[in-house]
């Protein structure tokens, strides 16, 4: 009885079998052979060097000030900044300040990030501005401070530092109470001038735009001494303090208690940031290499094989891989860091792209991460950007023979360390709170700036291939 059942199973089995293997094709059998898609591929040889620009635009709230030579390429970078103060809305001095003055007045640069050394000795200056720039405009970094101040006038203050304040305790150093900043005191007097006006005018504060025009200008932050230190500052702030008497519930004036008034720095005035760079030139007949470095504005110019590439089939993905170097000076303490962003742009729409506040659409603009694990930027398919290059040179050149020569760049994109800025939205969801996942948190690319932070990347040159795969029909 066994045996009659395993027979019969594999009899069945067989059966099965046969039948699969007469329709696992039937859908292809069905489908006429010059509908078939064929795929393909092709490696094509990239050119890529490295070009200075002038200048990028400053659009940040973040400053960078410092002085730092490369050690690994032997380039010089300098950093210092103009700012404006903002003043909050509903911004009132107390009514009952002790004798109407002040008692002090100080600049605070807190910064979170530098390069360099902590302990290295360094001088700052800073100067008032006696010009208000320009909240309309667009400023960038080769701005010239020396057209908002008086460059025959003596310093407001001088203060010599490190960045490692030791002029405070360990102790109040590593509490989490204190903010790495570098402290500047003013003469008082900057706070008296701001009283008197507010006491004569009190609408002067009631905006930042009519505080920089009636009241203070801003201040120019000279880095004077030092190198192998830059700093990110993210907020300038002006402390002005005095002597007041509260109010007791009753109304009436009681105990004399301190108190300060802040005027910072933020995104709704101008922080730009002046840069100077030096010995650049010699970067640019490197063979090996291609250079990025910021706020250098050194990028890397990539001339994409665009005439190679065929033009009867159908692209579906093109990319780019750019290998960096490890640095040459492994032993250095003081190392810079690769850009974590790159942007890939037309180089004609490269200056357009930051003033218009674009961002990558995956269509003619992309942007890469650094991937440390493979010392890479990877762009995975920028065939949309090959296609729409391609059309720009079909349709110039049969408006205009001469569309090449008067385009030179057509066929050329450039890559610049940009940082982006993030909108996050916490939405709550019943699903994951039940199982407690809690809200969900999403962020969202709303803008881009260039990184003015210190970074630097050696791109190789030799043995970039731009890999396209096609699609086509046999015929």
């Amino acid at each position: 009885m066994k045996i009659k059942n395993l027979w019969l199973a594999i009899c069945t089995t067989l059966l099965l079998c046969a039948c699969d293997e007469t329709t696992s094709t039937l859908g292809i059998e069905l489908v006429p052979e010059s509908d078939m898609v064929s795929i393909s591929w092709e490696n094509y040889n990239v050119e890529l060097n490295t070009i200075i620009a002038d200048s990028v635009l400053a659009r940040t709230s973040t400053s960078h000030l410092g002085n730092y030579t490369d050690p690994e390429t032997g380039t010089t970078v300098h950093g210092d900044y103009l700012m404006q103060l903002n003043c909050g809305a509903g911004f009132e001095f107390p009514d009952s300040i002790q004798n109407n003055i002040c008692t002090s007045a100080y600049l605070n640069l807190y910064f979170n990030s530098f390069v360099g050394d902590s302990l290295a000795p360094c001088r700052v200056s800073v100067y008032p501005l006696n010009k208000v720039m320009d909240n309309s405009k667009s400023y960038y970094t080769d701005i010239n401070p020396e057209d908002y101040y008086d460059t025959s006038a003596s310093p407001l203050a001088v203060t010599t530092f490190t960045l490692s304040d030791r002029t405070i305790s360990d102790e109040e150093r590593n509490g989490g109470a204190y903010f790495k900043n570098v402290r500047i005191k003013l003469p008082v007097e900057e706070g008296n001038k701001m009283l008197k006006k507010y006491k004569q005018n009190p609408e002067y504060f009631k905006n930042g735009k009519l505080f920089t025009e009636k009241v203070n200008p801003g201040y120019f932050v000279k880095f004077e001494k030092g190198d192998g230190v830059m700093m990110d500052i993210y907020i300038s702030q002006l402390n002005v303090s005095f002597k007041y008497f509260e109010k007791s519930s009753t109304g009436r004036l009681d105990s004399l208690v301190n108190g300060t008034s802040t005027f910072a720095g933020t995104e709704e005035v101008i922080q730009a940031t002046a840069v100077k760079k030096y010995n650049l030139e010699k970067l640019l007949s490197d063979n090996e290499a291609a250079y990025i470095k910021s706020p250098s504005s050194l990028f890397t110019e990539v001339t994409l094989p665009i005439s190679e590439i065929a033009t009867t089939d159908t692209i579906n993905s093109a990319k780019l891989i750019f290998d960096r170097y490890n640095s040459s000076k492994s032993n250095e303490n003081y190392i810079l860091p690769a850009p974590t962003y790159l942007l890939m742009v037309q180089k004609d729409k490269m200056y357009e792209f930051f003033e218009e506040y674009k961002i990558p659409d995956s269509n003619t603009s992309y942007m890469a991460t650094f991937s440390a694990a493979n010392n890479n930027y990877a762009f995975d398919n920028i065939s949309h950007l090959i296609s729409q290059i391609r059309k720009e040179h079909q349709e110039g050149m049969s408006r205009n023979p001469n569309w090449e020569k008067e385009n030179p760049n057509w066929n050329k994109v450039v890559l610049i360390p940009v940082s982006p800025i993030l909108s996050t939205s916490t939405s709550s969801n019943s699903y994951y709170s039940y199982y407690g996942g809690g809200s969900n948190s999403q962020s969202t690319l709303v803008g881009m700036n260039h990184d003015l932070s210190l970074t630097s990347a050696r791109l190789k040159k030799n043995g970039i291939k731009l890999q396209v795969i096609y699609s086509k029909f046999k015929k």
